[in-house]
C-alpha cells in the first residue's frame, strides 16, 4: 500500500514540472499553429469545392430512360422471387374469398333490413 501512495505522489509531481516547460515553449508553437491553421483552412476550402462539384454530379437526377430501365430491372428481379400458388391452393383461396363475400353480404343485408324496420316502427311512417 505504501508503494502505491509513493508512486501516486511521484506521478503527480512529474506533470507539474512538465507543465512549466510547456509554458516556456508555448509562444513559439502558437505562431506555428496559426500558420498551420491558415494552410489547413485553404486546403479545406479547396477540398470542399471539389467535393461540392462531385456532389452535384452524384446528386443529379438520372434521366427518364435511365430511371425507367432501373424500374423494370427491379420489377424483373422481384418477379423472380415470387412464389406462385399451385392450382389446388389457388382454387382453395378463391372459394374462401367467395364464401367470405357471401357471408359479409348477408350480414350487411340483414342489418340493413333490421335498421330500416326499426326506423319505420320508430317514426310510424307506414300507417
Amino acid at each position: 500500500m505504501a508503494n502505491k501512495k509513493s508512486k501516486k505522489k511521484s506521478a503527480q509531481s512529474a506533470p507539474a514540472s512538465a507543465a512549466t516547460e510547456t509554458k516556456k515553449v508555448a509562444p513559439k508553437k502558437a505562431s506555428a499553429k496559426k500558420a498551420d491553421a491558415s494552410k489547413k483552412g485553404a486546403d479545406l476550402k479547396k477540398a470542399s469545392a471539389k467535393k461540392a462539384t462531385k456532389g452535384k454530379k452524384k446528386d443529379a437526377k438520372p434521366g427518364f430512360f435511365a430511371r425507367t430501365k432501373k424500374y423494370f430491372a427491379q420489377v424483373r428481379s422481384e418477379m423472380k422471387r415470387v412464389v406462385w400458388p399451385s392450382k389446388k391452393e389457388l382454387v382453395n383461396y378463391s372459394v374462401t374469398v367467395v364464401i367470405s363475400l357471401l357471408v359479409v353480404g348477408v350480414v350487411i343485408a340483414g342489418l340493413d333490413a333490421l335498421i330500416s324496420e326499426g326506423l319505420v316502427l320508430f317514426s310510424g311512417l307506414r300507417g
